[in-house]
């Protein structure tokens, strides 16, 4: 018998670990094809944008980035000389420009390519930051699979102009959402219990804001205060809750036994150092800001007054407002529209529900909602707290204020909506899944389900098909590209204009041709996403003046503002609406030299 039980645990112990070993392997192919799955997910959405995106054409600003990101990856590590917009875009949408325009070259389509990547990658960050970190045995990877494709729903197809002209094309806040939602996906994939784990989780979450609020202001209140706030929570929680509990032991009632301090202070601990990444990254981002600009780096314009808090009288009318761009982000703007667009607009209004839905789901289940959760609904009040009581918020052009409420949102809606979405009640079981009222109860719950799904596949198909649709729209022509090409054929390379005509047949023209942007009458400089060396008669040559004969608005130089000032050119050519004024001399000792800070006129003047 001693020797039959020995040679039965020969047998056996082998039998287990040849049964282990492919369940491993199936592990890990199964998590291989996932992520493979979603690499080439994510490439063909970055193909479709860039198809989109070139259906719209890129101006001066999105021009002016890549000019900087170029110069960047050329030596000018901290853009030395260059005077930004009021958001630098310093630490992610800059290099990516100039990566692109390094490995693709200096052209105007390395907007449309910039554009594409960064929304994919946003789409990417939302559904793995909705899909969460959940290790549900039961279910699975199913779980986090509806959890993404819920946030990715709202978000694969953006909608015709103007949201797409905001998502898809410029600076314009939206790619800010990538380094917010990393720093949330490092909060809820890392989730360290030990002491120096959580020092180095911290940390590393720390720098993730840096990163993020170095790039967008919007990131301090989208990201580095909500989750120190959301931190903050349980651990206000603590006092409150041992106060009760002292109050009722007083009394005689019967209470939970209490954590010792120690306890408490290992169960909060990862909240207390993440409550103190986000504050120090605020502090650390303004000490970085400062230490650039002493070194001689960029300078950044200071927030313009009108951005300041608006009387209370006027916030009714900016929530009506801000509401009206928010359709415009989720594509649901139809009225205007012609077929199919109008249709399409409506399809999207599946997004806006679905997303104020996961909202009011994550409020309503605040006690028992997660830190990320919670940072993600702190964020969204804040977004649209500030953008009800800004003066920028305006139709349209204040839709890209708030742009990273889109993908904020679509997160939220992801972890909220998805657990129930996916939740599979077990057969003959009545009681926490099935509502604790009864059989009836357990079937009207799947039913539901099954027909909420059933509606987010079909807003899925028509949200593809509108993707689809905008890919297949014709790229016109980049503008001013007749203009570049002709500027380069008769060498004239370094010259004026207004900022709508400068940096894009810059780029139009493959760097060939540099235009600096006039302002109050063509006698001022323009620093706005330009260098001041471009006004310097003793380092730079200006010899030519692109104007307009019609008034076409701010940002352009019109051929009679030019003349008062410079006088008559030597030659003129019309190209066009556009007048090419030719001088035998450098213009730029005419030119009244800009002082960063005073976009439209010396100080004083």
């Amino acid at each position: 018998m001693q020797e039959s039980g020995q040679r039965q645990l020969a047998v056996t112990a082998p039998v287990g670990e040849e049964q282990a070993q492919p369940a491993r392997r199936w592990t890990a192919g199964r998590r291989l094809l996932s992520a493979a799955a979603v690499a080439a997910l994510t490439i063909g959405l970055c193909w479709a944008y860039l198809l989109q995106s070139r259906a719209d054409p890129a101006n001066s600003d999105a021009s002016g980035m890549v000019l900087e990101g170029w110069d960047m990856l050329h030596g000018n590590l901290l853009l030395s000389g260059w005077s930004l917009a009021d958001v630098s875009f310093y630490t992610f949408e800059v290099p990516v420009d100039g990566l692109i325009s390094v490995v693709y070259g200096l052209r105007t389509d390395v907007v449309h390519v910039a554009a594409a990547a960064e929304y994919a990658l946003l789409v990417l960050f939302a559904a793995l930051v909705a899909a969460g970190s959940s290790r549900d045995r039961a279910r699975g990877g199913y779980e986090a699979w509806i959890r993404g494709l819920i946030a990715a729903l709202i978000l694969v197809a953006p909608g015709t102009n103007p949201g797409a002209h905001i998502l898809l094309l410029g600076p314009d806040h939206t790619a800010i959402g990538v380094p917010v939602l990393a720093a949330l996906l490092a909060v809820d994939r890392l989730r360290p219990r030990r002491l120096l784990p959580v020092l180095g989780t911290a940390a590393l979450v720390c720098l993730l804001l840096i990163w993020a609020q170095l790039d967008d202001p919007v990131a301090e209140f989208s990201c580095a205060l909500p989750l120190a706030l959301a931190c903050l929570a349980p651990l206000l929680a603590v006092p409150v809750r041992r106060t009760f509990a002292f109050i009722r032991a007083r009394r005689g009632r019967p209470t939970e036994p209490r954590l010792t301090w120690r306890r408490e202070a290992a169960v909060h601990g990862y909240d207390v150092a993440l409550f103190v990444a986000a504050v120090a990254s605020f502090g650390l981002t303004q000490l970085a800001i400062r230490a650039i600009r002493n070194a001689g780096g960029y300078y950044v314009m200071a927030i313009p007054a009108k951005s300041q808090i608006s009387q209370w009288s006027t916030v009714p009318t900016q929530i009506r407002v801000l509401g009206q761009n928010l359709l415009y982000l989720f594509g649901a703007n139809w009225w205007g529209r012609t077929q199919p667009q109008e249709a399409y607009g409506y399809v999207h209004l599946v997004g806006v529900v679905v997303a104020a839905i996961g909202l009011l789901i994550a409020i309503l289940s605040w006690p028992r909602a997660d830190r990320v959760t919670r940072t993600l609904v702190l964020a969204l009040l804040a977004v649209f707290a500030a953008g009800s009581m800004s003066p920028l918020t305006q139709p349209i052009s204040g839709a890209h204020e708030i742009a990273i409420m889109l993908s904020l949102s679509a997160a939220l809606a992801g972890r909220s909506i998805g657990p129930w979405l996916a939740r599979r009640p077990a057969a003959g079981r009545v009681g926490p899944a099935a509502g604790r009222v009864g059989p009836a109860a357990g079937r009207v719950g799947p039913a539901l389900r099954g027909a909420v799904a059933c509606v987010l596949v079909v807003a899925g198909i028509g949200y593809l098909s509108n993707l689809a649709f905008n890919a297949a729209q014709r790229a016109p022509q980049a503008i001013n590209q007749d203009l570049a090409d002709w500027l380069v054929a008769h060498n004239l390379t370094s010259g004026m204009s207004g900022y709508w005509d400068a940096n894009i047949t810059a780029l139009d023209s493959g760097g060939k041709v540099r235009l600096a942007p006039l302002v109050r009458g063509s006698s001022y400089g323009y620093l706005w996403e330009t260098k001041a060396a471009w006004y310097n008669p003793d380092v730079s040559y200006a010899n030519f003046i692109i104007a307009h004969e019609q008034r076409l608005g701010a940002g352009y130089v019109y051929v009679g503002s030019a003349v008062n000032w410079y006088g008559q050119p030597n030659k003129m050519y019309l190209l066009g609406r556009t007048v090419v004024m030719v001088y035998d001399r450098n213009l730029l000792s005419q030119v009244i030299q800009p002082t960063p800070g005073y976009l439209y006129g010396p100080p004083g003047g």
